[in-house]
């Protein structure tokens, strides 16, 4: 069978599935994006139109740069203690987008413990993680709002409203850097060209998630720029975020977003790394590509992942230790590609 046809054949389980069942939670991973939020929007409003109950829980709370797409609040951060009967009382669990099924946290946790089945739809690589009874993956598509969109052309197409058009276009949007990473395809234009029918508006979308910067997001920018440092071959540029430099300027996790796709672009280099001390004193770190070089490699390296040319680490070890240690991991890794 082809993929293609193999996806179809999901879809058509999942749909199965989803008319068997009454309640659902619907989910993606911490600090989520816009394809994770997207995604699960999109996926609310199509449940509710076949009168399911629904609940987006997420880890993470939904990032002030992305509520403009949740006007009603619908996305909630978990809390154990108000929302495990929820779990317990829910048929399905719909992961999206996670990459990994630690990504969702103690809501993962809990939800096992409630014995609920648990689907994943994504495009990150396949986990074959025995705990989902179906695991939709696609590692070619974009985003998994075009995942979403694929499942509703081939199940309810007559389903597609401005509304969740709108969700699954700011999903794809969010994922492809608005039409210019990698990952964008001929395809994906269609289907933001078939999203467009329904009278959504591309440029408040791109104004939201590209056009948007704060005065402290600024002066952040500002000071980052007067530290970046550069490999002896100037292949790897990379800077670093302290809870410090976020207070001095004002500044929240949220400015942080964009600054390691935009300092890819300089001449010369391969790959772009963001280090930044959490809140709690752990370490998160993105590593962007240009193409050359493979960054997921590296992630998992130090337990994390994500795709070949974008992906990242979050490690409770703290960034001081593990700094070097990534820089030294990359440095032979771009070596080693870029001979």
């Amino acid at each position: 069978m082809s993929t293609s046809g193999a996806l179809l054949q999901q879809w058509k389980e999942l749909e199965q599935r989803i008319n068997y069942a009454s309640s659902f939670v619907l989910t993606t991973h911490q600090n989520p994006d816009a394809d994770g939020i997207g995604s699960e929007l999109a996926l609310y409003y199509l449940l509710k139109k076949r009168g399911k109950e629904v609940q987006i829980l997420n880890i993470s709370p939904t990032p002030d740069s992305l509520k403009f797409i949740d006007p009603e609040g619908l996305t909630r951060r978990y809390v154990p203690s108000q929302h495990q009967t929820i779990l317990s009382h829910s048929d399905m669990m719909i992961v999206l987008d996670a990459g990994a099924f630690r990504r969702i946290g103690q809501l993962g946790i809990d939800a096992l413990a409630a014995k609920i089945p648990i689907i994943a739809i994504d495009h990150h690589p396949k986990e074959n993680n025995p705990i989902y009874l179906q695991e939709i993956v696609n590692t070619k598509d974009c985003s998994v709002g075009k995942l979403i969109y694929e499942f509703i052309q081939a199940c309810c197409p007559d389903s597609m409203d401005r509304t969740i058009a709108t969700a699954l276009y700011t999903a794809i949007a969010g994922d492809t850097g608005n039409f210019r990473f990698g990952n964008t395809t001929s395809n994906s234009h269609r289907v933001a060209a078939n999203l467009m029918k329904y009278d959504i508006d591309a440029y408040a979308i791109y104004c939201q998630l590209y056009g948007n910067m704060s005065f402290s997001g600024l002066r952040l920018f500002s000071t980052i720029l007067q530290n970046i440092h550069f490999s002896d071959d100037n292949r790897i540029v990379w800077f670093v975020i302290t809870r410090q430099m976020l207070q001095d300027n004002g500044a929240g996790d949220t400015d942080t977003e964009g600054i390691t796709d935009f300092l890819r672009m300089i001449s010369g280099v391969e790959v772009s790394i963001m280090f930044k001390e959490r809140l709690d004193g752990s370490t998160r770190i993105n590593f962007r590509s240009k193409g050359a070089v493979s960054t997921n490699e590296i992630a998992k390296q130090f337990g994390g992942g994500g795709h070949k040319h974008a992906s990242g680490i979050v490690s409770e070890r703290p960034l001081k230790e593990l700094y070097p240690e990534v820089i030294d991991a990359m440095t032979k890794h771009v070596k080693e590609t870029c001979k």
